[in-house]
């Protein structure tokens, strides 16, 4: 008998076989946490939270930005063009109430208090994106803005430790 006579797959080694299957796995798991990580500048979740987010042209999109960003970028330009929203001296206090309903929802959500709710996020979203969105505006107007500055540190720290938090309690 010669080597000619041989089947191909009698002069493969099979453990050729399950090293070629364990190098393919590991590549597939490679590429499918790149595509997560990729996804993650516009999704802001994991795959397994992809529910928080809407899917246009296939790639999921934080919902809550998907609301809020478009909303206060329209609102900013409209207030720098002039368009009033509420008196300015009244300003810097619409920013700050009308950002509370939507921490207060972040914060309660993340510790698991309420579930996650797509309505109410969308609803309480609606309400900071004209706070944002004048806060844009006065940052725009003039730099370092305490309308922008002010919430935005302080509301980024309460979100931020409400999220740290919210992680270690699930991690638990």
């Amino acid at each position: 008998m010669h080597d000619d006579d041989l089947e191909p797959a009698a002069l493969i080694d099979p453990r050729l076989d399950d090293r070629f299957d364990a190098a393919l796995a590991a590549i597939e798991a490679r590429e499918s946490e790149r595509a997560a990580s990729r996804a993650m500048w516009h999704a802001h979740h994991w795959a397994e939270d992809y529910d928080r987010c809407v899917v246009v042209g296939g790639r999921p999109f934080c919902r809550r930005c998907f609301t809020l960003y478009p909303i206060a970028l329209v609102l900013a330009i409209a207030g720098l063009a002039g368009a009033v929203l509420w008196p300015a001296r009244l300003d810097l206090w619409f920013i700050w109430l009308l950002s509370v309903p939507a921490t207060v929802e972040f914060v309660l959500e993340q510790l698991g208090v309420v579930r996650y709710s797509a309505r109410r996020q969308v609803a309480v979203t609606m309400l900071l994106a004209p706070a944002l969105g004048s806060g844009f505006a006065h940052e725009l107007d003039d730099s370092w803005a305490w309308e922008f500055w002010g919430p935005v540190l302080v509301l980024s720290t309460i979100w931020f430790l409400a999220a740290l938090g919210g992680r270690r309690r699930r991690n638990r």
